[in-house]
């Protein structure tokens, strides 16, 4: 096994938290390495974009879940959740919508709200957060509409003007105006105007299959340019299968070359996790050793608890006249947060979003659509078809879930990567206030589709829940050793220069999209430790880093 030169930090994972992470911390010089299992996508050839058969390939070789795609790269995921995870440079944002919601004031509380299974209130706020969210926002580039009533000003958050609602939005919106709801033109981490090689969107519509414009808010794109000139070691197909640790205190991790097998040690003074809400806790499952017999930073017992993804609902509302819903960026046009609070009117708590989003083409559209009904073969084919192709939106019901302890990601050695390290299964139990709450989210969109003269609506409903799309909780941020992984900076309660940064930090799913708040922790924990970094790794810190600093705001790099 070689080993090598002792860097500043490892990061470990190139997604939205390692992404940022890495070039945060190497914009104030940090030395940096940054492993990453899979590895880069040539937007030129890899992407199913180009292809005549890319909405087919949306569910084989582009497929969002690896338990499909199965490449040397990914690592089995047992359970029936179907998760939304790319292992790759620049993670899940290389083919994602790009919708880019905030949490809310509200959503940092729910523990003082309800407190109900597990949530418990984040140990910030979101007026900590938000100076970060700016400064993440402008780094990835995002278009919108400022003055959202639902939200607190963001004087500080440029956007790009917003991408075009189209005929679909236009006639949504209606419903909504007519039975006075709330709605918003959404922010998409999509560019409208060209920059720093990037091109604006061209609305071709194909998001979820990569885009070779560069207009789609993906990591590789936005953060990891800067972040290589800046002279980060980025090395892919470099599986990690153990984190070192020394006297209480990490000192690097060995990783395996997928392509040759061989294994290499590297060494670093801080760690930071940013694998996703499924493979962080694998990782630190994996890294038993002495002194952490149950998984490193796991002496409570809560990595890999708290599993959430969101309670979703798929609805596909029809129209008797064409709006067009295939074409333009599938970013979402607008979402109503009418319904985003707890109503104690209702016996459940939390709210959800209704997500207005797009189709795809004529192939999406003959095998079911988004609620995944195929039009059947035979003579009533054709006249279904034209009823149903062009005439068709989407709209999300996201709906908060609870972190319910018994939701989880546990090692499974029945099941192995292609380099023989145990895969996980997921263990997911839907609470019936989500059920409730989601079911109730699609017939407040059912009314919504009637008074904008809807002809039809289908929806998936709440019974399953199992799509894995958004991956959170399983290593969270709390307010004390007992009720989380971490503390207020990302860093573990038990070893004081390991931190976690990605949706397994995520305390509450709120009802929105997470990779904006991802992003914005990972910029705020990047800043905390390149100013206490001599603290941080100093031999005499506390487990919880207690005594550091905080942050000085002046010091913070607010450049793009």
């Amino acid at each position: 096994m070689s080993a090598e030169e002792e860097y500043d930090v490892l990061v470990i994972g190139s997604g939205m938290g390692g992404g940022a992470m890495a070039a945060r911390l190497s914009d104030h010089g940090l030395r940096v390495v940054c492993l990453e299992q899979g590895y880069w996508f040539d937007s030129g050839k890899d992407y199913a974009h180009g292809l005549n058969t890319w909405e087919l390939e949306k569910l084989r070789g582009w497929s969002y879940n690896p338990n499909d795609r199965q490449l040397p790269e990914d690592y089995p995921i047992g359970g029936r959740i179907k998760p939304h995870l790319y292992n790759a440079v620049g993670g899940s944002t290389n083919a994602y919508g790009g919708h880019w919601p905030r949490y809310k004031p509200v959503d940092f509380r729910k523990g003082t709200e309800h407190g109900l299974e597990g949530t418990i209130d984040w140990p910030i706020s979101y007026e900590d957060l938000a100076p970060f969210y700016d400064i993440n926002d402008a780094e990835m580039g995002v278009s919108g509409v400022p003055g959202d009533p639902a939200y607190p000003p963001r004087p500080g958050a440029p956007r790009d003007p917003t991408t075009r609602p189209g005929k679909l939005g236009l006639k949504l919106s209606r419903g909504f105006d007519a039975l006075g709801w709330h709605w918003w033109p959404s922010d998409n981490a999509i560019i409208t105007t060209g920059r720093e090689g990037r091109l604006p969107c061209n609305e071709c519509g194909a998001c979820l299959s990569g885009c070779p414009r560069g207009s789609l808010g993906g990591v590789h794109v936005a953060y990891w340019p800067r972040a290589l000139r800046n002279g980060v070691d980025l090395r892919t197909g470099a599986r990690v299968e153990k984190i070192d640790v020394e006297k209480g205190r990490a000192t690097g991790a060995v990783y395996i070359d997928i392509a040759t097998g061989q294994r290499h040690r590297v060494k670093a003074r801080m760690v930071v996790v940013a694998a996703s809400g499924i493979g962080t806790p694998r990782l630190l499952l994996m890294s038993s050793q002495r002194g952490f017999p149950d998984g490193l930073a796991n002496g409570n017992g809560l990595v890999g608890r708290h599993l959430m993804h969101h309670s979703y609902a798929n609805c596909d509302v029809w129209f008797d006249e064409p709006i067009e819903g295939y074409k333009g960026s599938f970013g979402a046009p607008f979402y109503s947060q009418e319904f985003y609070d707890t109503d104690p009117a209702n016996p459940f708590v939390n709210g959800f979003t209704m997500q207005v989003g797009r189709s795809y083409g004529a192939a999406f559209t003959a095998t079911g659509s988004h609620t995944r009904e195929p039009i059947a073969w035979g003579p009533g084919h054709r006249r279904r078809f034209d009823e149903d192709f062009g005439n068709q939106l989407l709209v999300y019901v996201l709906a908060e879930d609870l972190p319910v302890a018994s939701n989880r990601v546990l090692l499974d050695d029945s099941i192995t990567d292609s380099s023989g390290l145990p895969g996980v299964r997921v263990e997911f139990q839907a609470h019936r206030n989500d059920i409730d709450l989601t079911n109730y989210g699609v017939s407040r969109l059912e009314e919504v589709a009637a008074a904008a003269g809807a002809s039809r609506v289908r929806s998936t409903g709440a019974q399953d829940l199992q799509p894995g799309w958004h991956l959170m909780g399983t290593a969270r941020m709390g307010n004390t050793p007992e009720d989380s992984t971490t503390n207020k900076w990302n860093q573990t309660w038990e070893v004081p220069n390991l931190f976690v940064v990605d949706g397994s930090s995520l305390t509450t799913g709120a009802a929105v999209n997470p990779t904006p708040t991802i992003g914005a922790l990972a910029v705020r924990a990047a800043e905390y430790i390149a100013q206490n970094g001599g603290a941080i790794t100093a031999q005499t810190v506390t487990p919880a880093n207690a005594d550091a600093p905080e942050l000085d705001h002046r010091k913070v790099i607010t450049h793009v």
